[in-house]
């Protein structure tokens, strides 16, 4: 099937919604050379290229998943795993991917945080139509930029995203990793709503919440099923199990590494409703990229906390042998799942101490502790400047608005290529919105109304609930209409979304 676009107005809102859907690592040099890659994940069928393109053939099929020893629930997959295989790409190389959809409804796929032609961008209804049941729809881009990306599905989110179509993308730099490595894991983060658990707190105040900032709302103790579970005021989730990379502990594969090791983790959370606040006991974390974006020297922390669609690099130096726990701080996490062992080669038998709770006395990352590298591409039109206030959620209402209107009622943000584009983002609503632009990143200027002390580059940005605010800039070069918009699924669909409409 071709890649050939609809026009937003040849469907109703209704219709369209339910398709869219540096201190302590001197072992790291920046621009040194890059480590061995020792980890990653097979299951995608490839071909040899062809004319310079490399072809991977995906399948998103229904299928069984054993989340943990004894727990088998209902999911959707890519190639029959959860998540689905890891790509790995070369920076510009040319990838011809062919998706079949075996799933008995429609789907397409996002490629979040990845440079595409806009034909290939996977919103149903702007860029392509939906790929119907037992039909395939080829997407052909170059790999751009280089860094920890993922791919999910973009139809009916709340569903398809909440049973398992996600997987990670990785492209390599072409040039040498300005943050080497020995060892490499990416540990994919998620929330489950499988009915069979207790209720876990919700995290709707987002990465603010995580750090300790507000108190937490309880909404994730009313829930929305899509496994089997449980549908509450709202539509919202009960959420009652996490996993990492699709498996809940004990059932998490351990983490091997050496003593001496510069080791990196590739974060994502692919959750669609939860923050995770990820820590690694008995070490300290330095974080190294930003949506897989490099930063300009490593910022140590303690504690990650990731709101939905983020993603970090951290990396440590494998300097204290034993057994240890990586898992999420947030209350109850880690009890239902959220953690994960690494091991020492030769300490395979040692006790590790079990996950604690909360982040007090520890370092968290913020946004306004990092320096990005100057990455983005430099304007070369006007300035154009965009107020969007973020609001709706009251009284338990599945009503999200931008400036008052739904999707796609909202106003475009409209703009000529080479334009830089500056957005500000203020949050009436009493929980966090995770905003995210497609076809291009951009600079994080200010949080808050505080301005950084230096921007950061990211494609996905948590906006705090309760008068938050964050001020965005990128430059228009990726022509074509593209999303931007909560992704936070029940909030996207409720009418949180614009149009960056790049002419």
């Amino acid at each position: 099937m071709g890649a050939s676009a609809v026009k937003p107005g040849s469907l109703s809102r209704r219709e369209f919604l339910g398709v869219s859907g540096q201190a302590g690592l001197g072992a790291w040099g920046v621009m040194a050379g890059g480590g061995a890659l020792l980890a990653g994940q097979a299951g995608a069928a490839q071909r040899e290229a062809v004319g310079g393109v490399r072809e991977i053939h995906l399948e998103a099929r229904e299928m069984t998943w054993e989340i943990a020893p004894g727990k088998r629930i209902k999911a959707m997959g890519y190639n029959g795993q959860i998540p689905g295989p890891e790509l790995r790409l070369r920076e510009g190389e040319r990838v011809r991917i062919v998706l079949k959809n075996a799933l008995p409804e429609p789907t397409t796929i996002h490629w979040h945080g990845v440079d595409v032609p806009n034909s290939m961008d996977g919103v149903p209804g702007i860029t392509q139509k939906p790929v119907q049941p037992g039909e395939t729809f080829t997407y052909e881009f170059e790999a751009t930029p280089a860094g920890t990306r993922w791919y999910h599905t973009h139809f009916q989110e709340h569903k398809q995203l909440d049973l398992g179509l996600y997987a990670p993308l990785i492209i390599e730099p072409a040039r040498p990793d300005p943050f080497p490595f020995d060892r490499e894991y990416s540990l994919v983060l998620d929330d489950w709503a499988t009915g069979t658990g207790r209720p876990l707190p919700g995290t709707g105040e987002g990465t603010a919440a995580g750090r300790g900032g507000m108190g937490r709302m309880m909404k994730g103790m009313m829930g929305r099923g899509g496994m089997g579970g449980m549908m509450g005021a709202g539509g919202e989730p009960v959420y009652d199990t996490m996993t990492i990379n699709g498996k809940a502990y004990p059932a998490t594969q351990p983490l091997k590494i050496r003593k001496g090791e510069r080791v990196r983790l590739r974060l994502i959370n692919a959750s669609a409703d939860t923050t995770h606040v990820i820590r690694l006991a008995g070490h300290r974390l330095n974080v190294t990229h930003t949506d897989g974006n490099p930063l300009m020297q490593p910022v140590e922390v303690d504690v990650v906390p990731l709101a939905p669609a983020e993603r970090y690099d951290v990396a440590f130096l494998a300097d204290r042998p034993g057994a240890w726990f990586v898992y999420c701080t947030q209350p109850g996490h880690s009890g239902a799942g959220e953690q994960v062992l690494l091991v020492y080669e030769g300490h395979e038998t040692d006790e590790a101490q079990a996950p604690v709770e909360g982040t007090a006395g520890l370092r968290l990352w913020r946004y306004n502790l990092g320096q990005g590298l100057e990455i983005l591409p430099h304007p070369s039109g006007q300035e154009r400047f965009f107020d969007l206030t973020l609001n709706g959620g009251m009284m338990g209402s599945d009503v999200w608005t931008i400036n008052g209107r739904q999707y796609p009622q909202t106003d475009p943000l409209r703009l000529r290529k080479g334009d830089l584009a500056r957005v500000r983002f203020r949050n009436q609503s009493m929980e966090a919105h995770p905003m995210h632009l497609h076809g291009q990143s951009f600079k994080v200027l200010s949080v808050n109304g505080q301005r950084l002390p230096a921007s950061i580059v990211k494609d996905t940005v948590d906006v705090e609930a309760h008068m938050g605010s964050v001020v965005v800039e990128f430059t228009a070069h990726n022509p074509g209409d593209w999303f931007f918009h909560c992704h936070k699924p029940m909030h996207m669909e409720g009418g949180m979304i614009t149009l960056a409409k790049i002419g």
